[in-house]
């Protein structure tokens, strides 16, 4: 190998060195912002996991009280007929004795 084409040699790989050292930086770049969008998507994950335990909350809680006022109404109707048998029954009695 001569003497120029060493030199040609060096320059070819100085001019390779350089084109890879500016790759290396992209690379770096996107690495970073690859890794702040992984930090992200785990705290959404996060927040989302949380999210589905309140709406689980949430969820019986609102079963319970969808409910609740079915009791209510049919012991107060259970009131009603009570009150209407009992007025019949005193009625009854009243008329007849």
């Amino acid at each position: 190998m001569t003497r120029e084409e060493m030199i040609k040699e060096i320059a070819e790989n100085t001019q390779r060195s350089k084109s890879n050292c500016h790759r290396i930086d992209e690379l770096a770049c996107s690495v970073d912002a690859l890794n702040k969008m992984a930090l992200a998507l785990e705290v959404l994950a996060t927040k989302q996991t949380a999210m589905s335990d309140m709406v689980d909350k949430i969820e019986k809680k609102v079963t319970a009280i969808e409910k609740s006022p079915m009791k209510t109404v049919r012991a107060l109707i259970g009131y009603i007929v009570a009150a209407l048998c009992s007025v019949g029954a005193g009625a009854f009695i009243g008329f007849y004795f």
